[in-house]
Order: structure tokens, then C-alpha cells, then sequence
């Protein structure tokens, strides 16, 4: 026990009560005067906590005497002790390899209390997530062998607990089923108290529900029960975005070019977690694309869900792509998913430059094409918000292949040339491979870091690539450009056989739904086709702002870009204003 007296100055002096403190003390260098006594009090006491966490476990300082001014106290040093061994007393196997538990490791080491309450504490987590909240952690057949001690690590399990149905209380119109599947609470799995700490992540992204109180837990024998607090929230969504061009294409009369993106989406409507999606845009005069897509998950409550999609593309006067889509999906946690899908894609001609092929006999960069593919897509995202993160990253990636068939076209077939009748314009197709075969590869990897206390850098890669043995037609290539992939430039304006776009974006994030942000992009470019070879590296500098309202989201950004050897052209800024209604 210390005692203490009241001095406005006090001196401490150390008297050794065995030749390992005496030896201890000559080494030390250690204040000797204090402003008052209970300093020296609470400076005694660090000095034996510090001591004990270097193994010397029956380190002390007993009888604290004060004379006067001075205060002198016996410090014991004692020996510094050392595992000799610690083994397995009945731990399972599973859980020692998940911690990284090695017995070696404590072999003749000195013995330091936090490592072993360390070693505990982890051995308990992996308990409470592997169905075992009840655990309890214990050293076990303790012996001493001069300074070394013996030590068995052992448990006590207690009841293995497993999930109940999910409870949910609220006037959230939703399933328990998709819940428990989506949270990745099924029946009869086994209780996991990081999951349920993940739960709270997972519920912020779903756009359809949102939380009134913490969730609650309740034990029932040897199961347990997630009960949700959820409350409807408003999720489908109609909106529109609105870009003004200055455009530098020759063949357009007018020098500011107006495109529009017009989106409806309508989320659970069913209680399912089901998503309907429809889009039409206007890129510039005469080219339009429409795209309409259902996505429903957990079929028959099984991780399997589906998704169908139609997208109809329109070139001006060029030419008219067809595609359908269907997709078998496994679902992962959180959102995420490994999919496979069946694609068909036809591409007919609109118009042809019928004096341009009898001149040159030679057959157009574009022709009627079709693509039967089957293909694979993996996405997985793990991110602190999904729709306004300030950490976490993201990978998605998409491969297809499948064969391709190039039609011969009636009108090209029928052409006849004034100056020789005689030639057959069909059997231009004679000098091409009409079957063959084609891959689409598509990649898109994210990372966001935190930066101090509000803002975040996002850093991304998109990519992807076309290949045939064939040459690729200008109908068939990757089409880039504008305010969803490399911004500060027109719409799609961009055709590529290969491309890969470095985007770097800071961030300052005003609340949940709103953020300031300035952008570069960088990228590669490859055209190569039957008629062009080209290699370009465009880049885009801008910024913007997303911000969030009781009446919707708006947004607006302004951007300039440049090719490969020119500058930017400041003079034609691309500027979109876009506005998303939720309801």
C-alpha cells in the first residue's frame, strides 16, 4: 500500500530490495524532485505498470515513507519471466490457424501480459463470429520451471447459436427473405456479431430503406434474432442531364451542340429488391440510344438472381445496333455479384455510300454485322458509402466472346457500275472472312483514400479492348467521350479498338449526398480498323458540383480536353447540368 502526505516540494529517493532493483537503479537516470506528492504517487505507480509490461510481473514498491520533504520508496525489481511453454489445451484447430496462433512463438520469450491479453481477445472475436458469442478464453495448468513458466491455452465454448428468421419493424414494404439474404442473415447459419456490425454499412446502400433505430440482437435458447428498424424511403428516381457543346465537327451547321440523357428507375417495387431501369439519350443530331433493363435477386430465395436488358442504338444516318441481353447472376454480399450472361448484338446499315463503292470497289468501314457471345462479369465493391464514398475501393471487370457473322447487304450486292456492267459488287465479301469470331474485355478498378477530415482523392482506371481476327468495323468499336468516360469531350465522339482512361479526382465532402470536386483524365487510345490506324492520348481537366436538396440531387460540371501534340481549347468547354428526382 502507498501512502502519501501533502508537501508543496517533494524529493524521492530509492532504496533496492534486492540486487536486481540495485543494479536497475544505477542504470536509470530518474528525477529526483516533484512539485507536490501525489505526483510522486502516480509516478510510482506508471514506473511498476511499465516494469510489469517488460515481463517482470512481481515488480513493486512497497513501503512508501515520507520524512518531511522527502519520500523514500523500496522498489523490488524481481526477475524478468519467460513462457517456456504455451500449448493448444482444446482450442479447435480452425481457430488458431484464423488468428495465426504459433506455440513457438512463445517459446523462452519474455512473458508480456498484453500479447497473451491480445492473443485473448482474438481468439474471442473469431469466437463470437464463428457461432460462439458466449466463449470465454482461459490460461489453464499454469507451472513454474525456475523463472520460466507452462501454460495451456483452453475454452469454454458455451452454446453454438444460430440465426433465426429476421424481424423487421417498420413501414418498409420488404421482404424478410431478400433481407436475410442480402445481409447475409440466412436461418440456420451461424450468429456472427461482425456481420451484424456490418449490417448497418450494407442497409445505407439500399436506396429503398432506411434506418430509425440501432438494430437489436435477441438470444432465445441457441438461436438468435436480428431485429431491423426500417422505414420506407424514397428511391425511384426520374432525371435528366442536359450538356451544352461547343462543337469543333465540321459536317454539324450548328457550332453548340445540345445532348440529353433522360433516366427512369423504379426500385422494389414488388418488395423484392427488383430494379427497373429505362434511359434515352440524344448524343447529337440524329443519334439516339435507348436502353431498358430488369435486374430481379434471390429467385426462389436462393443467392441467384436474374437480369434481361434491350439497348438500341442509332448512328445518325450511318447505321442501327440491336442488343439483348441475358444474365444469370450469383450474389455476394453486400451488392456485389459473378454473373454470366448470353449477348446478341445485329448492326445493320442505314445509309451507303453507293458512289464512293462503285468508285473504289472496296466495301465501307461499317458493314451488317451480328455477334452471338457468351461471357463473364464480376463486380465487387467494398466501399464506406457506395453513393458518396470517402474510402474503399472497387473492382468490376467483363469478358465476352462469341461468333461473329458479317451478312452480305442486298444494296451493295445489286450496285452496278455504268463503266463495267459486268462486275459483281457481292463478290467484294469474297475478300473478307464472313465467320469468325470476336472479344469484348472490359475493366473498371477504383480506390478512395481519406484526406484529412472531409475530403477523399479517388483514383480510377477504366479500360477495355476489341479484338477480331477480322478487322474491326467502325459499327463494332468502343465508343468514348463526354461526362461518363473522359469528360471534355463530345459525347461518344471517341472511337476505339483499345482504350484506357487514368482518372484522378479530389473530393470535398459537404454532407452525405453532396460533394465539390475538381478532375483530370488521362488516356490511351487506339482506332485500329480496316481504313484507319491511329494512336491518341486525350486528356480532360474540370470540375464540379453535386448537391443535395428536399425537392432532388443537382448537379453541374464544366470540362476542356485536348489530343495527343494539341492544346486545350478552352474556347469550347463542354458544360452538363444534371438534376435527379427521387420518389
Amino acid at each position: 500500500m502507498l501512502t502519501k502526505a501533502a508537501f508543496a516540494q517533494v524529493n524521492l529517493q530509492w532504496q533496492p530490495v534486492d540486487s536486481l532493483a540495485a543494479g536497475w537503479l544505477e542504470e536509470q537516470k530518474l528525477p529526483a524532485t516533484f512539485p507536490a506528492s501525489l505526483t510522486v504517487v502516480q509516478y510510482l505507480e506508471g514506473t511498476i505498470k511499465q516494469l510489469r509490461s517488460q515481463s517482470r510481473l512481481t515488480a513493486s514498491a512497497d513501503s512508501l515513507i515520507w520524512a518531511d520533504s522527502t519520500a523514500t520508496a523500496h522498489l523490488f525489481l524481481g526477475p524478468v519471466l519467460r513462457i517456456q511453454r504455451l500449448e493448444n489445451g482444446n482450442l479447435p484447430e480452425p481457430f488458431l490457424g484464423k488468428v495465426r496462433f504459433r506455440p513457438r512463438a512463445f517459446v523462452g520469450k519474455p512473458l508480456r501480459p498484453e500479447e497473451i491479453l491480445k492473443l485473448e481477445e482474438d481468439l474471442l472475436e473469431e469466437a463470437e463470429n464463428s457461432g460462439f458469442p458466449f466463449a470465454r478464453i482461459r490460461l489453464d495448468s499454469l507451472a513454474w520451471e525456475g523463472e520460466d513458466l507452462v501454460a495451456g491455452l483452453f475454452w469454454e465454448s458455451g452454446p453454438a447459436i444460430e440465426w433465426a428468421p429476421l424481424q423487421i419493424e417498420g413501414d418498409a414494404r420488404l421482404a424478410p427473405s431478400y433481407l436475410q439474404q442480402y445481409l447475409g442473415f440466412r436461418p440456420g447459419t451461424a450468429y456472427s456479431r461482425r456481420k451484424v456490425l456490418d449490417s448497418r454499412n450494407r442497409l445505407r446502400e439500399l436506396p429503398f430503406v432506411r434506418e430509425t433505430k440501432d438494430p437489436v440482437v435477441e438470444f432465445s435458447g441457441q438461436t438468435a434474432s436480428l431485429k431491423l428498424f426500417l422505414e420506407r424511403k424514397k428511391a425511384s428516381r426520374l432525371d435528366f442531364l442536359i450538356g451544352v457543346l461547343p462543337t469543333s465537327d465540321a459536317s454539324l451547321q450548328r457550332r453548340l451542340l445540345v445532348t440529353g440523357t433522360f433516366n427512369a428507375e423504379f426500385q422494389n417495387a414488388f418488395g423484392k429488391g427488383e430494379r427497373i431501369y429505362a434511359s434515352f439519350e440524344q448524343l447529337r443530331p440524329g443519334t439516339q440510344e435507348l436502353e431498358v433493363a430488369f435486374t430481379c435477386p434471390y429467385l426462389l430465395q436462393l443467392p441467384f438472381g436474374i437480369d434481361l436488358g434491350f439497348n438500341q442504338y442509332k448512328r445518325d444516318s450511318t447505321y442501327n445496333d440491336v442488343i439483348f441481353d441475358a444474365g444469370l447472376r450469383y450474389l455476394l454480399p453486400g451488392g456485389n455479384y459473378l454473373r454470366v450472361f448470353w449477348n446478341r448484338s445485329s448492326s445493320s446499315l442505314i445509309s451507303i455510300d453507293q458512289e464512293r463503292i462503285i468508285s473504289t470497289r472496296q466495301l465501307p468501314s461499317t458493314l451488317d454485322v451480328q455477334v452471338n457471345a457468351l461471357g463473364l462479369e464480376y463486380l465487387w465493391q467494398h466501399l464506406d458509402y457506395r453513393f458518396n464514398p470517402r474510402k474503399g475501393w472497387s473492382i468490376g471487370a467483363r469478358a465476352s466472346t462469341g461468333t461473329k457473322s458479317v451478312g452480305r447487304n442486298p444494296v451493295i450486292a445489286a450496285l452496278q457500275d455504268p463503266e463495267d456492267p459486268g462486275f459483281d459488287f457481292g463478290t467484294l465479301y469474297d475478300t473478307i472472312d464472313q465467320k469468325t469470331y470476336l472479344v469484348r474485355l472490359t475493366g473498371d478498378v477504383g480506390y478512395f483514400f481519406p484526406v484529412f477530415s472531409s475530403f477523399a482523392l479517388y483514383l480510377r482506371n477504366r479500360s477495355g479492348w476489341v479484338y477480331s481476327p477480322q478487322s474491326i468495323y467502325r459499327n463494332e468499336q468502343i465508343r468514348i467521350g463526354g461526362n461518363r468516360l473522359l469528360r471534355g469531350f463530345d459525347e461518344e465522339s471517341i472511337f476505339a479498338t483499345l482504350y484506357s482512361v487514368f482518372s484522378l479526382e479530389y473530393r470535398l465532402l459537404l454532407d452525405q449526398g453532396s460533394f465539390l470536386y475538381a478532375f483530370g483524365d488521362l488516356g490511351y487510345v487506339e482506332d485500329r480498323t480496316t481504313s484507319t490506324r491511329r494512336y491518341d492520348r486525350p486528356m480532360g481537366l474540370g470540375a464540379g458540383l453535386t448537391f443535395e436538396t428536399p425537392v432532388g440531387i443537382f448537379g453541374v460540371s464544366v470540362a476542356v480536353g485536348q489530343h495527343f501534340a494539341q492544346g486545350f481549347d478552352f474556347r469550347n468547354p463542354k458544360l452538363h447540368f444534371g438534376y435527379v428526382s427521387v420518389f
